[in-house]
């Protein structure tokens, strides 16, 4: 098993979790001060508010769940 290092860059920030032990990847979470709205056919922005550091060999992806 890697172990990958995170580090909090604002207070509010929410590490990654795992829904449960056989999860694949782990949830990210928004750190927003206020509400984003994403009109249809835009992409935004939108911070987690965390640095991780992805070990050499290793990719990271981030994929929408909805």
């Amino acid at each position: 098993m890697s172990y990958i290092r995170v580090k909090k860059l604002r207070p509010n920030a929410v590490l990654p979790t795992y829904g449960s032990g056989e999860a694949a990847g782990a949830d990210l979470y928004a750190c927003l001060e206020e509400a984003v709205v994403v009109e249809p056919g835009r992409t935004a922005w939108i911070p987690t508010g965390i640095a991780m550091e992805i070990p050499k060999g290793c990719a990271g992806l981030v994929y929408a769940r909805s």
